[in-house]
């Protein structure tokens, strides 16, 4: 790919996120009365709820974070970021490794500690702010090895049961739980070290690309039996996340890429092609919210039957990780393919998703690109997957250019 092209795109994608993306957030999303983030809005911006979700002020902490640390030294989201980090630290810290899920907006707790999510999405913000030389204070080193260590135990205790939004089984374990790890640990071994993270790095990628994912059927299963089977006569055990396909499939090429384990990165690589074939709507354009491995209509669960979501709906979160995925397997694997479903891709998302009037993206499109929902942050929807993808393409052209 010649680097002018490389470089008009890594652009494109700069001004996206600091002038169409993010002053929507920076103008709203800091609770300057009682601290943290304010994450839920209406297209306009105006607030639809004031509660602290725990995993919401992870993922804004991280996403002010990531932004000073790869886009731009900008005092403005240092001082954001340390907003987050302090109300996280007085409120939503549980003690004992774990975060709290839900508070008012005053930190008052609400919902204590149901999801090992929460703990991720906390953490990974923590990781992403520590990884700022000025930030790095002893005791947010103590702390962040303090939770990291109580992250990695439950992940290997198969009688953990803290896991909303999905609920614990013995007889499956999920898909989700070992990507949003995985891109957790990723941050966390930025700041800790490789050698202390290695483990956990290895136990996720090797449950994503030896579990999960199904030559056979070329789809990541988002359940899969503890004993390393397939339960294909049940919904469950058929269904198929896209999104979390193409989320799975970079953050297998950066962990092989920190291990320095081609075959990791080569896996990854195949994963986005497999989530492509898997999730792409080829009429009607964009990536659907889920399917059924053997091509059956598919039924929801957990997220999904929570949120009323149809099938062939077109989600905000899945359509953008689609963006990172395409954009990184190119950048490793330099086959065009790739470069072809980014940008097409980017077209649909830049047609149907971004609203050119208030900034952002919609929540959610009709299987043919109506707006369904215009909210811009909902206790499922903050800055975070947007934003984080938009950064990772970026970064990734950017390269592409030197």
């Amino acid at each position: 790919m010649e680097g002018k092209l490389s470089g008009e795109i890594a652009s494109c994608y700069e001004k996206h996120i600091q002038e169409e993306v993010m002053p929507f957030w920076d103008a709203r999303c800091i609770d300057k009365e009682c601290g943290g983030y304010l994450t839920c809005f209406d297209r306009q911006g105006n607030l639809t709820d004031d509660k602290k979700y725990g995993w919401f002020q992870g993922r804004q902490l991280y996403v002010y974070a990531l932004l000073y640390n790869k886009v731009e030294k900008r005092a403005e989201w240092l001082e954001n970021a340390r907003h987050g980090y302090e109300f996280l630290v007085k409120h939503v810290y549980a003690g004992n490794g774990r975060w709290n899920y839900m508070l008012d907006r005053r930190g008052r707790v609400l919902s204590g500690t149901v999801s090992i999510f929460s703990d991720f999405h906390i953490i990974q913000g923590v990781a992403e702010y520590l990884k700022i030389e000025v930030e790095r204070t002893k005791e947010g080193m103590e702390l962040l090895s303090e939770c990291f260590d109580v992250m990695e135990q439950n992940m290997f205790d198969p009688e953990f049961k803290d896991i909303y939004e999905n609920t614990w089984s013995p007889v499956f374990i999920w898909h989700d739980m070992y990507l949003t790890c995985l891109a957790a640990t990723e941050t966390c071994a930025e700041v800790l070290g490789l050698k202390r993270t290695q483990r956990l790095l290895g136990e996720c990628v090797d449950k994503i690309e030896n579990w999960f994912a199904r030559d056979q059927y070329q789809v990541i299963f988002e359940a899969v039996t503890r004993d390393n089977d397939i339960c294909l006569d049940t919904d469950k055990g058929r269904f198929v996340n896209p999104g979390h396909m193409h989320e799975s499939a970079w953050f297998c090429i950066k962990a092989g890429e920190m291990l320095k384990d081609e075959e990791v990165v080569r896996r990854g690589v195949e994963l986005a092609r497999w989530a492509n074939r898997v999730g792409k709507d080829r009429e009607y354009g964009g990536i659907i919210s889920y399917a059924d491995a053997l091509g059956k209509t598919p039924e929801p669960i957990d997220w999904f039957k929570e949120t009323n979501s149809l099938w062939n709906e077109k989600v905000w979160w899945p359509n953008a990780e689609a963006l990172a995925a395409y954009a990184i397997a190119y950048k490793s694997s330099g086959d065009v393919f790739y470069l072809e479903q980014f940008m097409e891709q980017h077209e649909y998302c830049r047609e149907n998703f971004y609203d050119a009037l208030y900034g952002e993206w919609y929540e959610r499109l009709t299987y043919d690109a109506q707006v369904k929902n215009s909210d811009k942050g909902t206790p499922w929807k903050c800055a975070f997957h947007l934003v984080r993808a938009l950064v990772f393409v970026w970064e990734a052209f950017k390269e592409m250019e030197d």
